[in-house]
């Protein structure tokens, strides 16, 4: 029906709601014979924000929409305005305009914002939608923040640095006797001159034996004086939790040719590794390798399990602790074995990290002279490693025990043959693996965050592919961390610290330094780390002086500063190895160590100085920015 409304008369109707509630659209009226016009879709803009960063410009992104899609193209002119905000100086002023192709719903416009660093409130500048052309304005001003994201420097957040005085090496002298502790990216003996862990791993203790392997075969003092011969330093001691507890008594040992170990319990044996090894100058890492006796870490990837739990564990420790705190031939305790379920950070039953800092703290408070050997997880923030290998949650959240100058990393690495890892698998994979190395572990080295032990390495060298991560490996560990043939790292500093994995022939990935009839040495293995061994006899290039810069307070927020040496009395090069750096202090860290190479020298020539100056500080203020090293001369009474 089309009713016809006689002129100067009116009409009323109304609408009934859809079946279900859902919408209807009035459609097909006409007035006067004319259909309705079509309404325009409406544009509007959303507000937006972004922080300024430091330096250099980012992108504020504005969003503007259409309510909905034209089949003609729509057009929108935009300008931006100053609030609290300058163009110029906050950020960069914008006009132009937007077009929408038939069918588009959104674009973008950007603005620059630049970055300061003034301690200041958000600032904020307005973008105007103007001049719409096939749409009207619904909401045409759009408000944009720019977040500050400076923080003001509380005025006791200041930093300072300490003087040092070290009196100059003579050269010929070896390790000086007692315990190490670190400096830097330097484990050091109690006179702070470098040293290096170069050793091997001796496994069986953690098994069903309760001894170590090969006691079946030869004589345990034959074998140790061998990995001397060999040039090893150090062992690293395999151990179970089971173990220290067990009542049975160790087996898989000739007594015959071990006459002295006969009736001995599973520790007493341990007892009579670490004294012989004092007897011939090697030192020992107590490794906990697993919980239960068997192979390999724990099933369960932590380092608790089953009735093992994490107090028991700790409690092994500070006996250990306790039972060798006399006897600097054992270095230190590498606390667990791939704890490669663990988490670093985050909190809860998992969070290696937190475990660590707990069996640390504690085996310190009962012996403050052992390093703490901290070993990585497996997977950090979506990148996966080796079990063990990956430290890279350490930039984030280093390990903090009561005692300083005690944590050592100590990643696990291996080559294709024990696992084909994705990087082995591109045609050119050996020049990417210094990369690799550097991501998940060397970088701690490599920045001068703490000392790095790989404490397990090794190959059989049947795979192709083992001989190119072997030479990239010990190329890496020995400074050279582009394996371009130049050692990296400054005169008078030592390399990284290394066991290889192992001894024994009976590893069933790896294969030993010695083949199976326990014997015979695999001198092709030999040959790659004969170039980074390290006697503890031999002559130190020189002594370390360590400055140490505080803050006055904990910060809440990162803190960095730089340093560099230079010269006075004394000279960069011949009385001094040059350092530059830049320390980092992560928040809650109130003291950091720099280290300075003093050269051995036999000349009688005075004391000399020279000058480490801090600057550029960010997130703190200087209060002592120079610290004074004095050389003092040997020679002088």
């Amino acid at each position: 029906m089309e009713p016809e409304i006689a002129a100067g008369q009116t009409v009323t109707f109304g609408f009934q709601a859809s079946p279900g509630g859902g919408s209807a659209t009035a459609s097909n009226f006409t007035v006067n014979g004319q259909s309705a016009p079509a309404q325009p879709p409406t544009v509007s803009v959303a507000d937006a924000s972004v922080g300024e960063s430091n330096s250099g410009t980012t992108q504020m992104t504005f969003v503007v929409t259409l309510s909905r899609s034209s089949t003609s193209p729509v057009t929108v002119a935009y300008a931006t305005s100053n609030g609290t905000a300058t163009a110029g100086v906050d950020y960069t002023a914008k006009s132009g305009t937007v077009t929408f192709a038939p069918g588009v719903l959104s674009q973008q416009i950007q603005v620059s914002v630049t970055g300061d660093a003034a301690v200041e409130a958000n600032e904020t500048f307005t973008l105007t939608l103007s001049n719409p052309a096939g749409a009207t304005i619904s909401d045409g001003s759009a408000l944009g923040t720019i977040v500050n994201d400076d923080v003001a420097v509380p005025a006791n957040i200041s930093l300072s640095i300490s003087d040092a005085s070290v009196t100059e090496g003579a050269p010929g002298v070896g390790v000086a006797p007692g315990w190490f502790s670190t400096s830097g990216n330097q484990i050091v003996d109690s006179a702070g001159r470098p040293v290096q862990i170069a050793g091997v791993n001796w496994f069986g203790m953690e098994s069903e034996t309760f001894a170590p392997h090969g006691l079946w075969t030869r004589n345990y003092k034959e074998m140790m004086n061998e990995m001397a011969a060999l040039d090893f330093n150090t062992i690293r001691l395999a151990y179970s939790s089971e173990m220290l507890h067990t009542g049975a008594a160790p087996n898989g040992i000739d007594f015959g040719k071990n006459p002295d170990l006969a009736g001995l319990s599973a520790l007493q044996i341990m007892d009579k590794i670490v004294g012989y090894a004092g007897e011939i100058g090697m030192r020992v890492i107590l490794d906990h390798h697993r919980s239960s006796k068997g192979a390999g870490p724990n099933s369960n990837g932590l380092w608790y399990e089953g009735s093992y739990t994490e107090a028991a564990w700790i409690d092994d420790w500070t006996m250990l602790a306790q039972r060798y705190a006399n006897t600097p031939t054992v270095i230190g305790a590498d606390l667990h074995n791939e704890p490669h379920a663990g988490t670093w950070g985050g909190g809860g039953a998992t969070d290696w990290a937190a475990a660590a800092e707990r069996a640390g703290n504690a085996v310190l408070s009962v012996n403050s002279n052992w390093l703490i050997f901290v070993e990585g997880v497996a997977d950090y923030q979506g990148h996966s490693y080796w079990w063990g290998g990956n430290l890279m949650g350490v930039k984030d959240r280093p390990i903090v025990l009561n005692t300083p100058n005690r944590v050592v990393y100590s990643p696990h690495d291996y080559p294709n043959s024990v696992y084909a890892q994705p990087w082995f698998q591109t045609a050119n994979f050996g020049a990417a693996l210094p990369d690799k190395f550097e991501q998940m572990w060397g970088y701690i080295y490599e920045q001068n965050i703490a000392p790095i032990y790989l404490g397990e390495l090794g190959t059989r060298l049947s795979d192709p592919k083992d001989v190119v991560w072997y030479e990239a490996i010990t190329s890496y560990l020995s400074g050279d961390f582009d394996n371009d043939g130049t050692v990296d790292i400054a005169a008078g500093t030592e390399d990284m610290s290394w066991t290889f994995w192992s001894w024994n022939p009976n590893s069933r990935d790896t294969g030993g330094i010695l083949a199976d009839d326990w014997r015979t040495v695999n001198t092709n293995k030999m040959a790659y780390l004969e170039a980074i061994q390290f006697d503890f006899d031999d002559s130190s290039p020189g002594v370390l002086a360590q400055f140490v810069v505080s803050l006055a307070a904990a910060s809440t927020q990162v803190v960095t500063v730089q340093y560099a040496t230079s010269n006075q009395t004394a000279g960069a090069g011949s009385d001094y190895a040059p350092a530059i750096g830049t320390l980092t202090f992560q928040p809650g860290e109130t003291h950091k160590t720099i280290t300075v190479v003093v050269f051995a020298d036999t000349v009688m020539e005075g004391n000399e100085t020279f000058l480490v100056t801090l600057s550029s500080p960010a997130g703190a203020t200087l209060a002592d920015g120079s610290g004074t090293g004095t050389i003092r001369d040997r020679t002088i009474v």
